[in-house]
């Protein structure tokens, strides 16, 4: 507690401490009321365009900060009661070399493109975000506070790429360039209820075979944050957001076969008839109800399952589009897995631990069904971020049978459970905000309830060059007979602007803080200290167009009992060249033993293993991807202070654009971990056994994509994983953390074997309304019998014939109806 009321006063000095900001010129321009119509076909040939006042003179952000865009853009902006129009015209000196890679929507791949970015309560924190590439793709984002400096590319990847608009856009090439049209109804941007409008925008453009991008109002990469630094844009008045009323109506048909070879019959086929609808409705200006019900997400990504030998779960990725798009306000405070709704059923695993004698589970369903669920979410004109989530999942029973008498019972892995979520976010001055959230999963019948409030802050100063953030969190657990409360807090302080940065953060987990009902930690029971320097060069110099240093520690205690944990120091530095070959190398040093309570698996960390010292190193290297074939590297190479001990990992990802429409990925990954050590069991008679043995995993995955049009496409991808550890001997864990004798001796080895497909053609027939006919093959095998496992990663190939596989053919259809669109029809 001193070191964080320490850190806290730090910060407060600081604030105190600083000069006045230095002068940022913002940039203003003016929106044209239209009272006819805009052809979009992106020719700009209508009179209004000639007579509205253009804004120009862009300024690079990368790969030279400051100076002018070496190329001259222009940009329009018009208005009428039902939208904004949008007009870029974007010259270069050699038009045939204007890269035009086509490619699903969403992904800008290599081609030049142009963007314009909406902040319109003026916030810095929070906005919206559309583009469109030299092809003609649509590329739409929300930006949150999270969203740093380094501009509209370097955001890409913290925006929220998965939200979705419907919105009208076509380029058009000319001798001079190319020129873009955009059409963007109010029905997708939220904006104050105000009789006059101006608005924070910026506009943005990538000259791709120069790798340059550059804006109309400067985003200086030395400062803190992206949205802060856009101009303005007025002259909007009388204009109304519209009734935002829309369903998307779905119907989907599945034909399912699960093959296996060793039973009989081999081969069973089922079918089955979907049919639900998502509903999008504006409350206000302001405010979004978006529901789905009875959804159905059998269309989506395979996860990429891994053989898990650690104490803590597997966090997966999120691919149900529900719960990735409008859901920046219920990630705050990041008290949200998204993946716990519909999720793995409570008691999954407790049905294997009530099997009488002669009886088997024949089915125990991974997911438990969703019903529906909804979110509203929205922001005042005071800022205030408003968010209100509600799911709930169906009952989920196992079958249990009796092998003999063919007699079954049903067993319930998972009640009738309602997920809540209510988050309130408020913008502060500077770019700052505070945030208050609370989970809450209500169960039917007897299962125990839980509750997470929190809150999260950051606040900045005006000069954007210091901040302090943190979070409070409280957990509660609800038993029939008692509640289970635990906490966690963090402090950090940090330089966030200008080439030399810093920070120190002071981070607290009670032993019995337990967000895992709808949010996700690894493990709880920490307390721990991290502060990092780092140097960021942007301007070129020499062969190279930017450079980066940093140096980072790491001290780790538990909570309870209050003993060591862990300490390590590392430094990391990377390398950006004039020919766009990225390059960069780490070390991560563990100089003192590291005392492991996780990996005993005691609820009540009694017990440790001592780790020994060790010391990581490693590189990466990315070459130009403006090249057909491009290739990203990565390895390091572990080694522990024990006799024949060390990790080592070796990936390689070439990627082959055959032509603008066709392209090739590929992912080789090899991860070897030679006499690893690790936990395997825990006896009747108290004793925690141990294992060393040699872990190897090998993982490929493989994708291609045929783009048809910007509007039809076809993707693959097949992933193959293998990884089996296999085990030289066993040992006993000593009360002082040291491995010792044994006379366990049971057969430890496994294997897992996945094989993954997901193919999926996609047309999109009209606005918001798409085609997709999908395949789906899953192979997996877990092996833990002597004769089952596969040793060896050509054996692991071999034997996928061996293994039951499902394959799935669906098609399904999502129509987008518009309120105003049908009100206008009729």
């Amino acid at each position: 507690m001193k070191i964080l009321l320490t850190t806290v006063f730090t910060a407060f000095v600081i604030f105190l401490s600083q000069a006045q900001p230095p002068e940022i010129t913002t940039k203003h321009t003016s929106a044209s009321r239209i009272s006819q119509g805009i052809k979009i076909d992106g020719k700009l040939d209508e009179a209004a365009w000639i007579t509205a006042s253009p804004a120009g003179d862009f300024v690079q952000n990368t790969p030279n900060p400051g100076q002018p865009a070496s190329n001259h853009s222009e940009v329009w902006v018009l208005y009428d009661n039902t939208a904004m129009y949008i007009g870029a015209r974007l010259l270069d000196a050699n038009p045939d070399s204007i890269l035009r890679e086509m490619t699903e929507r969403d992904n800008i791949g290599n081609a030049d493109w142009f963007a314009v970015i909406i902040d319109a309560y003026r916030d810095g924190n929070n906005g919206v975000g559309f583009g469109v590439t030299a092809s003609g793709i649509q590329y739409d984002t929300k930006f949150s506070a999270s969203a740093e400096g380094g501009g509209f590319g370097g955001v890409l990847n913290s925006g929220e790429e998965s939200w979705d608009a419907v919105w009208d856009s076509e380029v058009e090439y000319t001798d001079e360039g190319w020129v873009v049209e955009l059409k963007i109804p109010y029905s997708a941007i939220r904006f104050p209820n105000a009789e006059t409008q101006e608005w924070n925008v910026n506009f943005v453009r990538e000259v791709r075979r120069k790798r340059e991008i550059s804006y109309w109002n400067e985003v200086d990469p030395n400062i803190a944050g992206y949205l802060n630094q856009s101009g303005t844009i007025g002259g909007i008045a009388n204009i109304e957001s519209p009734v935002r009323l829309s369903a998307t109506p779905y119907f989907s048909v599945y034909a399912e076969n699960l093959y296996d070879k060793n039973n009989s019959p081999k081969s069973n086929w089922g079918r089955s008839i979907n049919g639900g609808m998502d509903i999008k409705y504006g409350i206000n200006d302001a405010f979004t109800l978006d529901a789905t019900l009875i959804p159905d997400f059998g269309q989506v990504r395979s996860d990429n399952r891994v053989l898990n030998l650690s104490p803590f779960e597997v966090q997966f990725d999120e691919n149900r589009q529900f719960f990735t798009e409008g859901t920046e306000l219920f990630n705050k405070g990041g008290l949200f897995y998204s993946r716990r709704v519909g999720g793995r059923p409570l008691h999954f695993f407790d049905v294997y631990g009530q099997l009488a004698d002669n009886e088997e589970v024949t089915d125990n369903p991974g997911e438990s069904q969703l019903i529906n669920a909804a979110k509203v979410s929205g922001r005042t004109n005071s800022g205030l971020g408003i968010g209100v989530f509600n799911a709930i999942s169906a009952e989920t029973k196992a079958t249990i049978e009796n092998i003999e008498s063919g007699d079954k019972r049903e067993v319930t892995t998972s009640p009738l459970t309602n997920y809540n979520i209510m988050v309130l976010d408020q913008n502060l001055r500077n770019n700052s905000y505070v945030s208050l959230i609370n989970t809450n999963v209500l169960r039917r019948g007897d299962d125990y309830e839980a509750n997470v409030t929190g809150t999260r802050f950051s606040f900045r100063n005006k000069a954007q060059s210091y901040a302090f953030n943190g979070r409070a969190v409280v957990s509660q657990k609800y038993f029939p007979s008692s509640t289970d409360m635990g906490y966690a807090y963090f402090g950090e302080v940090s330089k966030t602007s200008g080439k030399l940065r810093w920070n120190l953060g002071y981070n607290v987990e009670s032993h019995d803080y337990d967000p895992n009902d709808l949010g996700f930690i690894f493990s709880a029971n920490q307390k721990s200290i991290n502060g990092s320097w780092g140097y960021h060069k942007n301007e070129p110099f020499g062969n190279f167009i930017e450079a980066h240093l940093s140096v980072d520690g790491f001290y780790g205690r538990l909570q309870k009992p209050d003993v060591y944990n862990d300490f390590g120091i590392g430094v990391d530095s990377w390398m950006v060249t004039k020919n766009r070959v990225g390059f960069g190398m780490f070390a991560y040093l563990e100089p003192a033993e590291t005392y492991d309570y996780f990996e005993p698996r005691t609820p009540d960390y009694s017990r440790y293993y001592i780790y020994p010292t060790n010391r990581n190193i490693g590189g990466f290297i990315s070459t130009d991807y403006r090249k057909k074939f491009a290739l990203d590297m990565n390895t390091n190479f572990r080694k522990f202070d024990e006799e024949g001990r060390y990790r080592f990992n070796i990936s390689a990802s070439p990627r082959f654009r055959a032509s603008d429409r066709l392209s090739f990925y590929l992912e080789v990954g090899s991860y070897n971990w030679k006499n690893d050590v690790g936990y395997v069991t825990k006896l009747d008679d108290g004793q925690i056994i141990f294992g060393i043995r040699d872990t190897i995993t090998v993982e490929n995955v493989f994708n291609t994509t045929y783009i048809f049009s910007n509007k039809m496409s076809l993707s693959f991808r097949l992933r193959h994983y293998w990884s089996k550890a296999e085990y030289s001997s066993l040992h006993q864990l000593h009360e002082d953390g040291t491995l010792g004798d044994t006379a366990y001796d049971e057969f430890s080895d496994n294997s897992f074997n996945a094989f993954t497909v997901d193919a999926v053609y996609r047309w999109r027939f009209a606005p918001g309304s798409d085609i997709f006919i999908v395949w789906k093959n899953n192979t997996e095998d877990f092996s833990f019998a002597r004769d089952d496992i596969q040793y060896s990663y050509q054996n692991g190939v071999e034997r996928l014939t061996d293994f039951p596989q499902s394959n799935s053919i669906s098609l399904r259809v999502i129509y987008f109806l518009d309120y105003l669109n049908l009100k206008r029809k009729g």
